[in-house]
């Protein structure tokens, strides 16, 4: 394939170095912090058939308009934008686009979520345990708490009938037994770490997911970009996921 990257930071060396390991071409790399409406119209001149977009949230929502009105396949990491999901939705009624976006394009996340969502739903019938849950982040992770860590949470709150709310402030008093407590560090140059804890008086149950490498986000959104290349319409990465393990 013939691929175009809107990179943040370190991130598109990695893409780069993974889309050529496959063979794919990378034809293009736009800067998102010299994104004009030159660079848009320049875009448009280009042949490619999957554009992956590892931006920041303050363009988010503007590169997707883009990539609906101009028929655009594109691989979507980047995060902070998902307040605008049903706008996002609706463009879908005049376009024949593609777009696939992920809270985290790691295959592992997502089989960790699958294992957190069969785990929340026993534990729920086991009143003696709790649940409460952190996330570790290197110090240039700019949202917090991550929607990675948003996600974990809802894979708790939608299977476990005992919470229904999220709480990711400071308390300075118990938490409610509805409430799902978690709480976010940001710390030099730490791996990406979610843990999840049922907890009880008798003894404590952790299920973790450390991230290694950043090579293994980049492989991914490569690949995703495969899955992509002959679709049109929507997808989040569960569609994807369904596909690999069936």
């Amino acid at each position: 394939m013939n691929l175009v990257l809107v990179w943040y930071w370190r991130m598109w060396q990695i893409i780069h170095k993974q889309a050529e390991n496959r063979w794919h071409s990378i034809i293009d790399i736009l800067d998102p912090s010299k994104w004009t409406i030159n660079n848009i119209e320049n875009l448009k001149k280009i042949k490619f058939d999957v554009l992956i977009d590892f931006s920041v949230p303050s363009v988010a929502m503007q590169n997707i308009k883009f990539y609906a009105q101009n028929n655009i396949k594109a691989v979507v990491w980047t995060t902070g934008w998902y307040d605008n999901i049903e706008e996002v939705e609706k463009l879908f009624s005049e376009t024949s686009w593609a777009i696939l976006w992920a809270s985290n394009f790691s295959i592992w996340v997502n089989l960790f979520w699958e294992i957190l969502k069969k785990a929340s739903q026993i534990m729920d019938r086991v009143e003696d345990y709790d649940v409460f849950w952190h996330e570790f982040h290197h110090k240039a992770k700019i949202d917090s708490p991550s929607w990675t860590a948003i996600s974990t949470a809802s894979c708790v709150i939608n299977n476990m009938t005992r919470k229904n709310k999220l709480v990711t402030e400071r308390l300075d008093r118990a938490p409610l037994e509805d409430e799902l407590h978690f709480s976010s560090t940001r710390w030099w140059s730490v791996p990406g770490t979610h843990s999840v804890y049922f907890d009880s008086p008798f003894d404590t149950i952790e299920i973790k997911h450390t991230a290694r490498s950043r090579n293994w986000f980049a492989l991914w959104s490569v690949l995703a970009a495969e899955w992509l290349n002959d679709k049109t319409w929507y997808f989040e990465v569960k569609d994807w996921v369904s596909d690999l393990i069936k």
